[in-house]
């Protein structure tokens, strides 16, 4: 399966003279990527070191010039692709980045890969800082699963105007994407369950998964001791989709303070496991202020339909915004609105502090369009409302549009 970040990871522009950084959530597919990668350009696996494998870091400690030698003896005047997955793992794994990197950075396109702590030590100021680019790797999207890119938005104007957007989807042929859609939907975006689409092959992997996530990964980068407590919260939080999550509340059902929930939530973020989007009050009258919203990266662990087609846009909406970020259009960032007289939007994309578009995610068509059409003519952006049944893209009055989920996220990735 092809992934989208391959369409601008590696761009000139953007990475030349840099070490690429890949992260995003484990088994999301960056090995395979990688691997692919350096396929590519015609080495295979010769330039991959896992530092998982002892017999990598014992050939670095055996011989410092280890990697520099292999540089050296495949350097033919193009620079060399090499692969170092799982580096983060090694103690001084920054500094030895950085020698490397500063000698030999005109010989050599270096892709790192890693999960949490690879993305979790970037935002620490380190001897590394103006020697890499990072990008995520985020579940799959419906493009990615059918195929096809050439949908994709490589630039976030055409969002701006609805009738743009509504004309460009329905160029979208439904029919054939409809049954990909649903797959995508009960499966969700890691690539082992999705490819297989087997029920009980997911049951098995999603125990398995968040077993690795709240025991191994938890001690990894936390010192966390009550892995028992981060279980119960994981099981937990699923019921809170789509709501204002109160820590206060989670607090109370499990019996912890709120200081040890905040900081467990926060990990579950570092691993990839969650995330969350804040809500917008900027222009907006009477908004909230302070609880956020929360959604799994894994949204086929979610029993209702429609939660978890809410979730499944979520995380559509969070590869378009890192996607755009990555390619230097702007900081792009999903949020959501909502008013104390409980009026809400699922989300609203943001570009440097300014909203761009309003997004509803339902599995039916409600007629009620007043709550986006209140905060459209507000915020002065369109409103789109994604529906998982819908049959055509139409243009509504107030600058709203409705459009099948099919075509929209084969525009969004």
């Amino acid at each position: 399966m092809k992934r989208i970040v391959e369409k601008y990871i590696f761009d000139p522009e953007l990475t030349s003279g840099k070490m690429v950084f890949l992260t995003g959530p484990r088994q999301v597919g960056k090995t395979t990527f990688a691997l692919n990668w350096l396929e590519s350009k015609a080495v295979s696996g010769e330039t991959y070191f896992n530092w998982d494998d002892p017999a990598v870091m014992m050939e670095y400690r055996r011989n410092p010039l280890f990697f520099r030698n292999i540089i050296d003896e495949k350097y033919t005047g193009t620079p060399v692709p090499l692969v170092f997955d799982e580096i983060h793992k090694q103690r001084g794994w920054r500094n030895l980045l950085k020698g490397i990197y500063d000698t030999n950075r005109e010989k050599m396109n270096l892709l790192v890969t890693g999960s949490a702590r690879l993305s979790l030590y970037r935002k620490t100021g380190d001897a590394l800082i103006g020697r890499y680019m990072l990008f995520q790797m985020l579940p799959a999207g419906l493009p990615e699963l059918a195929g096809d890119f050439s949908f994709v938005l490589n630039d976030y104007a055409p969002l701006t105007d609805g009738n743009n957007i509504i004309n460009i989807a329905r160029k979208v042929k439904i029919g054939a994407l409809e049954k990909s859609l649903e797959k995508l939907l009960v499966f969700g975006g890691f690539p082992e369950p999705l490819l297989k689409a087997s029920p009980r092959f997911l049951r098995r992997w999603q125990t398995e998964y968040r077993t690795l996530m709240t025991r191994e990964e938890v001690r990894d980068i936390s010192r966390i001791s009550d892995i028992r407590g981060v279980e119960q919260l994981v099981a937990l939080l699923p019921s809170k989709i789509g709501s204002n999550l109160s820590v206060n509340s989670v607090s109370e059902d499990l019996g912890y303070n709120h200081r040890t929930i905040s900081n467990w939530i926060e990990i579950l973020k570092e691993l990839y496991l969650v995330f969350t989007v804040r809500p917008w009050q900027r222009n907006v009258i009477r908004s909230i202020k302070k609880e956020p919203k929360l959604y799994f990266y894994d949204w086929s662990i979610l029993d209702d339909a429609g939660t978890r087609f809410e979730n499944m846009a979520a995380v559509s909406a969070q590869r378009m915004a890192a996607r755009f970020t990555e390619m230097g259009l702007g900081n792009f960032e999903v949020a959501y609105i909502r008013d104390k007289e409980k009026r809400e939007v699922d989300f609203v994309l943001v570009r440097d502090n300014r909203p761009l578009a309003l997004f509803e995610a339902k599995l039916g068509a409600p007629d009620d369009m007043s709550n986006g059409r209140r905060f459209s003519e507000m915020l002065g952006v369109p409103f789109y409302l994604i529906t998982a049944r819908g049959t055509k893209a139409e243009a509504f009055p107030g600058n709203c549009f409705s459009i099948p989920a099919t075509q929209f996220f084969m525009l969004t990735g």
